[in-house]
């Protein structure tokens, strides 16, 4: 396994470890160690838009508000099942994550929300940084579960 490859799935075990333990009761948020993940400045795309931004503190205060949006719908555990590693540089990685969502919803029916995101990783100043995603339709799928 390259340094590159070793650094990323390293960023992504703790990503998801993080974003599990948001997700507890009582939750564990680590919104620092969130925008730790990110570069001073990135680009998501999602069937909504292409929007960017930086890692300012407006960024680090959405984050805890976005694990409480998850927990209001039902959500108790998010998940990496499956990481792929692609280099494109010795700088540069896309990582496809495989994540699963795992909610009671309101009507007390548990069930699973499966996705992949596309991170794009560099490490040009020595830690993995994501830079830009690609998300699907994750508002559809909450609706499709009945969590909103």
């Amino acid at each position: 396994m390259s340094p590159l490859e070793t650094k990323v799935r390293r960023l992504f075990d703790r990503y998801g470890q993080r974003s599990d333990n948001a997700l507890q009761n009582p939750p564990i948020e680590d919104a620092g160690g969130h925008a730790a993940a990110f570069a001073d400045y990135f680009v998501g795309s999602s069937p909504r838009g292409v929007m960017g931004g930086p890692n300012d503190n407006a960024f680090r205060q959405q984050i805890p508000r976005g694990f409480a949006h998850y927990r209001e719908v039902g959500g108790k555990h998010m998940t990496v099942k499956g990481l792929k590693v692609t280099a494109l540089d010795d700088l540069h990685a896309i990582a496809d994550v495989d994540w699963d969502f795992a909610y009671t919803n309101k009507a007390g029916k548990s069930g699973h929300v499966t996705f992949t995101n596309f991170y794009f990783v560099t490490i040009a100043s020595g830690e993995p940084k994501i830079f830009a995603y690609v998300t699907p339709d994750e508002q559809g799928a909450m609706e499709e579960h009945g969590l909103v």
